[in-house]
């Protein structure tokens, strides 16, 4: 509850009495936490959205710099998605995202988060690696976490996943916008190689 105390005085500015008010705020920091959710938060799979992921790399970042460790940002795309959307349509599409959301958020560790930043792409953050080498077992249970088929009723869907794979720190400085760039691009090169693998982004691509 919150009090408010208010002083009533009379024509010549002396008190007169005090008015106090009573209110139950329960109700409103209720629809605030709410709206902080809403906000934050994909509302069909529950992960982090592009809000809060920008939020999440940014102290992720910080936190490797600072404790000398190795960040991993691994860009997720679903490769085939599009086309189970096309034949059962999108409420059994929405239902395997759920699926595979639950699936590789269990394959990663605790600290590291996954967030849904678009209709199929996912962007995970690998906390306190040692080196880009110790990513790939996590990164092996993502692909294994979305390649295992799914069933619902008679149906087993089954969809793999292109993994774009960047690190940090770097040996020039970068922002989390080029973090984020650096991984959509080898994301496409895990494409490009056929799909269902990963791909560590390498600067020497970037160069025009």
């Amino acid at each position: 509850e919150m009090l408010n105390i208010n002083a009533v005085r009379n024509d010549h500015g002396d008190i007169q009495n005090y008015v106090a008010l009573f209110s139950d705020i329960t109700a409103l920091k209720a629809q605030q936490s709410q709206l902080e959710h809403i906000a934050h938060f994909d509302a069909l799979t529950g992960a982090p959205n592009r809000l809060l992921l920008a939020d999440r790399l940014h102290q992720a970042m910080s936190q490797a710099a600072r404790h000398g460790q190795t960040l991993a940002v691994a860009f997720i795309d679903l490769d085939g998605f599009k086309a189970v959307n096309d034949r059962y349509g999108h409420d059994i599409g929405d239902q395997l995202l759920i699926a595979l959301t639950s699936r590789m958020k269990q394959a990663l560790r605790d600290g590291d988060s996954l967030a849904r930043i678009g209709g199929d792409e996912f962007v995970a953050l690998l906390l306190d690696l040692t080196d880009a080498a110790a990513s790939v077992p996590i990164l092996n249970r993502l692909l294994n976490a979305v390649a295992k088929p799914v069933r619902f009723g008679d149906l087993d869907l089954q969809v793999s996943a292109s993994l774009g794979v960047t690190f940090y720190p770097q040996e020039e400085e970068v922002t989390d916008d080029q973090l984020l760039h650096q991984a959509d691009q080898a994301m496409y090169q895990a494409k490009q190689a056929g799909k269902g693998r990963y791909h560590f982004f390498a600067a020497a691509q970037n160069q025009h």
